[in-house]
């Protein structure tokens, strides 16, 4: 386990505990972890700055600005950037379950269209635009806008744009890390087992792509906050973070989550891990723990409380 607390400006606690693979080297706060579903926020934000620089709207229906590959179903041109970030685009595949190390790893459009090597059905609108249902696979559209705006690999726009801003140095959208072999913590099964080849690849990085540390996080969250309540130099205009912090529907804002005490929060599960985040604005105060292996909720639920 790895996690970390912050009040008002700054870190409280910093602190790991454990294992960076069973009977191996401990874990220390920078030992990086798959964030999974949290990538989601990541992405929300990269997402966001380009609506601060005026390059997208949050109201665009997303087919307008793609230029090759299409969204596709009923009311289709009708999904706007905005849905997909709160998961009212209509669009299918919840969640993604990864590829091992020593798979051929699918490139984005074999994703959005779900041809081999891809292990997931096509990304389409299925269901009601508008409703609310929880999507990845609209997640993974964004990644494609990104990546055709920017003109550049999306691990690369993310880290120029979100992680290198906010002082997120621990942290990576590229997939697979190779680069800081020793760094990265494996992932284990329910039984405690190494998961084979230590962790699964997600290509589908907007959705689950991101690896990083609680402290990293913990600098991501105070740059919301920061920007939500308008401070000087914050990385977001005041209104577009509030309306990042504002629910769409049943809870789910842009990227986040928005419970009834008004706490903002996601949590993620990839395969061999799990984290989460919970952050009081009103407080400034928030809590993120990670953890490697596959019962890491079971623990952190009761960390949550302790911390």
């Amino acid at each position: 386990m790895s996690f970390a607390t912050f009040d008002r400006d700054g870190l409280v606690l910093c602190a790991a505990h454990g294992r960076r693979q069973a009977d191996s080297a401990k874990i220390t706060t920078e030992t990086r972890f798959q964030a999974a579903s949290l990538s989601k926020t990541v992405n929300a934000l990269c997402v966001l700055s380009l609506v601060r620089d005026g390059r997208i709207s949050l109201d665009d229906p997303v087919n307008k600005r793609l230029s090759g590959w299409r969204l596709t179903g009923k009311d289709a041109e009708n999904v706007t950037i905005r849905m997909l970030l709160s998961h009212t685009g209509g669009t299918t595949i919840a969640g993604f379950p990864g590829y091992q190390r020593d798979d051929v790893i699918p490139r984005l459009d074999e994703v959005l269209d779900g041809v081999r090597p891809a292990n997931t059905r096509r990304i389409e609108v299925i269901a009601p635009v508008g409703q609310y249902r929880y999507s990845g696979g609209g997640v993974v559209v964004l990644q494609k806008l990104i990546t055709e705006i920017e003109a550049a690999p999306y691990e690369e726009t993310v880290a120029r744009r979100v992680l290198e801003p906010l002082g997120m140095s621990n942290s990576s959208m590229r997939q697979p890390l190779q680069s800081i072999k020793g760094k990265l913590a494996s992932g284990h099964t329910i039984d405690g087992d190494v998961i084979r080849m230590d962790y699964f690849i997600y290509p589908e990085m907007a959705a689950a792509g991101l690896w990083t540390t609680p402290g990293d996080l913990a600098r991501m969250l105070m740059a919301m906050l920061d920007s939500a309540e308008g401070k000087e130099g914050a990385f977001i205009p005041r209104t577009l973070a509030i309306e990042m912090m504002t629910s769409v529907q049943n809870g789910a804002g842009l990227g986040v989550f928005i419970n009834s005490k008004g706490l903002i929060h996601h949590d993620g599960a990839n395969w061999g891990f799990r984290a989460v985040y919970f952050v009081d604005p009103k407080s400034r105060r928030g809590k993120i723990v990670m953890a490697n292996g596959q019962r890491g909720d079971m623990v952190y639920n009761d960390l949550l409380k302790r911390l």
